[in-house]
């Protein structure tokens, strides 16, 4: 079945929600495409009880949503409440293999083999939740996980957390002691 939307949007996290509140507040016909089973799938994957920063200083928001900094659950609790109190049409499940055409007739075709087409699209699919693989030799041969979901549940295993930026410093802290991540 396809359905025609005046503005599709791609993706669900920050800039993804906030287009898609400033369309609802609008009153534009919208759809908002996500490939999971919920909103801001790359913040969903931080680990339990991360502390989620806000927008950098510099940048100044234009958003109906309210980006405060909090625990990641709250975050994502308080973003889930805001789409829901903005009527934000949010279509889950809704992996978006292909767009096509030009401003005014798009055609956007779905994994399941659905097609959404939109007067105009917003591609808002970001890019924090590509991790660096690591490049060594024998890097395939080994358990290497990329995510830590929540360092409660790994206990009894020698781990080497290898990157000394703010997420692997995170996830150091939070595997030694989980009162911590």
């Amino acid at each position: 079945m396809t359905r025609r939307y005046g503005v599709a949007i791609v993706g669900s996290g920050p800039a993804g929600l906030s287009a898609a509140a400033r369309a609802a507040v609008r009153g534009l016909d919208h759809v908002l495409l996500e490939k999971t089973d919920h909103l801001s799938d790359t913040i969903f994957k931080y680990q339990r009880g991360k502390h989620v920063m806000a927008t950098p200083v510099q940048l100044v928001l234009r958003s109906d949503l309210e980006f405060d900094a909090g625990r990641r659950e709250d975050v994502l609790e308080r973003w889930r409440s805001a789409a829901d109190a903005f009527t934000v049409n949010v279509r889950f499940h809704a992996e978006v293999m292909s767009v096509e055409g030009s401003r005014g007739a798009f055609i956007i075709r779905l994994s399941d083999g659905g097609v959404v087409e939109a007067e105009t699209v917003v591609l808002a699919i970001g890019t924090a939740g590509n991790p660096n693989r690591l490049a060594i030799p024998g890097a395939e041969t080994v358990r290497i996980d990329y995510q830590l979901d929540d360092p409660r549940e790994i206990t009894g295993e020698d781990i080497v957390v290898v990157g000394g930026g703010d997420a692997g410093i995170e996830n150091a802290l939070g595997l030694a002691d989980p009162e911590l991540g």
